[in-house]
């Protein structure tokens, strides 16, 4: 009788130290969580404080009805309150509460209504701040054997699922089961770590992309669970905050969406099932929008918790449902995939329902998904090693028809080989034959070319001829070929009215090499021709009467029906007065240049039009360069055209001027930094700054400054220039 009101009398005991959220610590406790002895208040608007806390009856909290109580997915604040009796030995010891991942954990201990200590721990605080540096949120007690003390918990989460276990352990029972921890931790990450470089490889030799995607669902799947541990607001964002709150469903979402891709690709469902594929695009996208909701502050953010959960549950669901339906329809899917995805779905339903508090203990729930994938990763690689083995015998059956097929096209090659061999014998004895019959024509023709080189140079005035006639002169001469199509005339020749002058030209014929040169021997006949004509009493006279002769010699008249040869000349004509110190001049084309030293413009008595940059004064000295212009037709007409006559200039000289003739060789010659063409801007400009020098000095610094600008560039064309001095 005595011992049932004893029992009756310690159960009321222990009912009251429940209602009043007493903890009575013993050794057999210690490591197991004391949630249901604790009272909860909770404050979803977050308006309570700690003082006001206190201040409640008891009657206002609740008792959890397990050690592990899951209070779902929440944005406010709830409020802890127990006491603890130390009925062991120890004094000094570690309280653990909430998951890794709670923002906000506060701890009070208090005697009466007074605060002794406080310490804060959670994600929305920076690492340093923590009273106990472990990924976990631990708090230390102090109690003597005996001893009672009041505590208060204030846990906040920002829309995460919120969890409060109370853990209680001695010093040396806490780090204990750590070690253990490190060890499993250490063994998961490990396995995922080694699946991932292994693999790495596999895709890198195999260029599959199923392999890129399960190493990237798997890296993913590790993040994932480092962050639900704690291990990335520790290691990666010890400052808390925003990133540290937000990475957790940033990962989730990564981690679901690489998942489709990779069933996707594995299964093959673009072939094998168009609608089931499109139902995964639109799975992702789902997943997409609620993980960028996640970045986005405020109630978005609070709602994308339980959304990401939702979609994540129903891609996993798709999953396994694809595989299934696949095995249904007759369809090869391999076994260790489909036990694979079966494990995961598994272990992330019940972790996912955990979270919407259907399944009630929390800790089951949280290593419900690490163990799940932990075994679905190991039974993969297996899945995946069995797809490895797969495309290898295929690549060694399309080895071995490749190379079935390569020996019947080497015995077809060996015997075209053969054939080949034959005929190539005999036209490599044609072709000697005719290399040697080639190298004697282009003997032949080299022969010609010098002969008539030889020809060209006895019709031009040799230098001695030309220092005669005009001993104040240079002439810069370089063909394009051996033989040119350019050459210069100079002859001296009396009028019908007793003028004496010194013809000299610059002559430009169609072409350049050995058509050129055909051209410049029949130009050099009729110019010697015409100015001992007795018609022939001015430049233009001249130009007419070469102009009537090429014309005819090339059958260029407009009556004639036979066979033309549509070529000409341009051509600078002058004839020198050197008493009166006069030039005639006539041009096909092609200009004179006056170079002449001149205090102003005015001064320079030219009776030409002043237009533009003509006459062109040079930016150093007071030196100005006019330009003559000839017509502007050539010589040598065309089918059908009126023979036009030339029209003559008189320009009166003076002591000093120089007289430029010239072909557009040299203007036109590509070159400089850019490769582009010299152009007569430039032309004039040097022609101006050596105006100045002795005849051989010009002549040189105008070839130095040709090459200079040629450079390694092909001559393109003959170049001529003639400069005369007036004494």
């Amino acid at each position: 009788m005595k011992r049932g009101i004893l029992l009756l009398a310690l159960c009321f005991v222990s009912a009251l130290y429940a209602q009043n959220g007493q903890i009575n610590l013993t050794e057999e406790g210690l490591g197991k969580s004391f949630a249901k002895d604790v009272l909860i208040i909770k404050d979803l608007d977050c308006e309570l404080s700690l003082e006001e806390v206190i201040a409640k009856d008891a009657s206002e909290f609740y008792s959890p009805e397990n050690d592990f109580p899951n209070l779902d997915f929440t944005s406010g604040q709830y409020w802890i309150k127990f006491s603890i009796q130390n009925n062991t030995d120890d004094s000094y010891f570690i309280l653990e509460t909430a998951r890794p991942i709670t923002n906000e954990v506060d701890f009070y201990q208090l005697r009466g209504s007074i605060i002794e200590n406080s310490f804060k721990s959670g994600d929305a605080y920076h690492y340093s701040e923590k009273v106990i540096p472990h990924r976990k949120n631990l708090f230390p007690v102090s109690l003597d054997p005996g001893e009672t003390k009041d505590y208060v918990v204030r846990a906040k989460s920002d829309g995460e699922v919120l969890t409060l276990p109370v853990k209680i352990y001695d010093k040396i029972g806490f780090f204990e089961g750590d070690y253990t921890s490190q060890f499993s931790f250490g063994f998961y990450y490990g396995l995922m770590s080694l699946v991932i470089i292994i693999y790495f490889f596999f895709f890198v030799m195999l260029k599959d992309k199923s392999f890129l995607y399960y190493i990237g669902y798997v890296f993913a799947q590790a993040v994932l669970q480092f962050s639900l541990d704690g291990f990335t607001y520790h290691h990666f964002f010890p400052s808390g905050g925003y990133l540290a709150s937000h990475f957790v469903l940033f990962i989730a979402g990564i981690t679901v969406i690489v998942l489709l891709k990779y069933v996707d690709s594995f299964l093959h469902l673009k072939e094998r099932n168009p609608l089931m594929r499109k139902i995964f695009l639109g799975s992702g996208i789902l997943v997409a929008l609620a993980t960028a909701m996640s970045f986005i502050p405020g109630a978005l953010y609070e709602i994308s918790y339980p959304v990401i959960n939702g979609v994540s549950l129903i891609s996993i669901v798709l999953s396994v449902v694809a595989i299934y339906r696949l095995r249904l329809t007759g369809r090869e899917v391999d076994k260790y995939f489909t036990i694979a995805f079966t494990i995961l779905i598994a272990g992330a339903v019940i972790f996912i329902l955990g979270n919407f508090n259907i399944v009630g203990n929390s800790e089951i729930a949280m290593s419900a998904l690490k163990i799940s994938s932990a075994l679905e990763v190991a039974i993969l690689s297996i899945s995946m090693s069995n797809k490895y083995r797969k495309l290898q015998k295929d690549k060694e059956e399309a080895q071995a028809i490749a190379m079935k097929s390569l020996e019947e096209q080497n015995a077809l090659v060996e015997g075209m080989n053969v054939e080949l061999e034959a005929q190539v014998k005999e036209r490599t004895a044609e072709i000697e034959h005719q290399k040697e019959e080639l190298a004697e024509i282009n003997d032949e023709i080299l022969s010609s070319i010098q002969y008539a080189e030889r020809i060209q140079r006895a019709i031009l005035p040799s230098d001695a001829h030309v220092k005669r006639l005009l001993p104040d002169s240079f002439v810069f001469y370089r063909p394009k070929d051996v033989v040119s199509g350019d050459f210069y005339f100079a002859e001296e020749t009396i009028t019908n009215d007793g003028k004496q002058l010194v013809v000299f030209a610059a002559v430009d014929c169609t072409g350049h090499g050995v058509p050129g040169a055909f051209m410049s021997i029949v130009g050099n006949n009729f110019l010697t021709q015409g100015i001992t004509e007795d018609s022939v009493n001015s430049t233009g006279d001249a130009l007419d009467f070469l102009n009537q002769g090429v014309s005819k010699a090339l059958r260029q008249d407009k009556n004639t029906t036979d066979e033309t040869v549509r070529d000409g000349m341009d051509i600078s004509l002058c004839a020198y007065h050197k008493v009166k110190q006069k030039l005639f001049f006539s041009g096909a084309k092609n200009p004179v240049y006056i170079v002449r030293k001149s205090s102003s413009i005015e001064e320079l008595g030219f009776e030409v039009q002043v237009e533009g940059k003509n006459p062109l004064k040079s930016e150093d000295e007071d030196i100005y360069l006019t330009e003559i212009k000839g017509d502007t037709h050539p010589i040598g007409a065309y089918i059908g055209d009126e023979l036009k006559p030339f029209e003559t200039n008189i320009i009166e000289l003076r002591k000093g001027d120089m007289v430029y003739v010239f072909s557009d060789g040299y203007a036109d010659q590509f070159g400089g930094p850019s490769g582009k063409k010299y152009k007569y801007k430039t032309f004039k400009k040097f022609l101006m700054k050596v105006s100045q020098l002795p005849m051989e000095e010009q002549k040189a610094t105008l070839i130095a400054e040709y090459d200079r600008w040629k450079g390694d560039q092909e001559q393109i064309d003959d170049v001529l220039v003639m400069g005369i001095r007036v004494e």
